[in-house]
């Protein structure tokens, strides 16, 4: 989980990026990806920086973390299963002919002061879910997003960091259009998915500034 120190270093990112040792990789509405490799070996890792202007944090949180939402928007998710002590298995699409790619992680979600969120997913090997054939096992990998409310509230700053080792001789190109393509369309089916939950509770005539209950099917911990 991130410490207070590293959600105000990632909210003062938002800002000005720290790309000391990070090349911008791509760029679309609102959103920079910048990459860097890792050392001593030839993996990327990925932080995305950018602004919703048009979706409140907790419709954002909602479409990101409640996985049976999110498996009617994204598009290279399988299935997923909750495990106990806020873990979760994820099986993930993986481009013709590489096998699908499955994860088994815990998922944290923390609050902090300004109605500032920050959800951290990290690997872990759990012996209740052993690895099977015709996927492969992703042992190393790690999500960080902190979510930041816009001044008005209408919106919310994001500093998303992603690294995964998905194991196997991927082709360079393969990985570098997946990430060129992969990115914009997921934020583009974020958006969507969050902006269709508003729409639906303005619909309903639920007061959009009211909070909303966590959804049962989110394998989740709220810590302040």
């Amino acid at each position: 989980m991130f410490t207070e120190e590293q959600v105000n270093d990632a909210l003062a990112e938002i800002r000005k990026p720290d790309i000391a040792s990070w090349e911008l990789f791509s760029q679309v509405a609102n959103f920079k990806v910048f990459r860097r490799s890792v050392s001593g070996t030839a993996l990327k890792e990925y932080k995305v920086l950018g602004t919703f202007p048009d979706l409140p944090v907790r419709y954002l949180l909602r479409a990101y973390t409640d996985l049976d939402l999110r498996k009617t928007w994204d598009k290279n998710m399988t299935s997923w299963k909750p495990l106990p002590n806020h873990r979760l298995h994820f099986v993930a699409k993986f481009p013709w002919p590489l096998c699908p790619r499955d994860y088994v992680y815990e998922l944290r979600v923390q609050e902090f002061k300004d109605g500032v969120v920050c959800i951290n997913g990290n690997s872990v090997v759990d012996e209740s879910m052993p690895s099977s054939s015709g996927m492969v096992r992703v042992d190393e990998f790690r999500q960080d997003v902190v979510i930041q409310p816009t001044e008005d509230g209408n919106g919310c700053h994001i500093w998303f960091g992603y690294f995964d080792d998905p194991k196997g001789n991927i082709p360079t190109s393969i990985i570098n259009w997946a990430a060129k393509s992969g990115v914009p369309a997921f934020l583009n089916s974020l958006r969507s998915a969050g902006r269709g939950l508003m729409q639906k509770e303005i619909n309903e005539g639920v007061n959009e500034k009211a909070p909303s209950a966590a959804p049962t099917t989110q394998p989740m911990a709220t810590e302040c």
